[in-house]
């Protein structure tokens, strides 16, 4: 079962996904996260990825697209804790090289 946990704390957004993110979750995930980005208006946002056991093109194409809205209001969007299995598909794909992707005790700032 897929959850998105949506949480704003002062001008941070942060979103907990779990389960998988694939073709099937992504569309409704995305426009959860962008009525959240645009009525928020935040700095950062947190894409949290611990929980993900499984993504597909579709979840790669999810974060694209929210670092693309994220930079068009002059947010940083940031992958915090993605699994090794994840990690190593954002590296792969070259995102890591565009979006930063961080351990929970670091802080990437804007």
């Amino acid at each position: 079962m897929e959850k998105v946990e949506i949480t704003a704390e002062g001008e941070v957004l942060t979103v907990r996904l779990t389960g998988e993110l694939d073709h099937h979750v992504a569309a409704e995930i995305r426009a959860d996260i962008d009525e959240a980005l645009y009525s928020l208006l935040p700095k950062k946002l947190i894409l949290e990825l611990s929980g993900i056991d499984f993504m597909d093109s579709s979840g790669l194409g999810l974060i694209l697209g929210r670092y693309a809205k994220a930079s068009e209001i002059g947010c940083l969007l940031v992958v915090r804790n993605p699994t090794p299995r994840i990690k190593r598909l954002i590296v792969i794909s070259g995102m890591s090289g565009t979006i930063p992707v961080e351990a929970k005790e670091e802080a990437v700032t804007w």
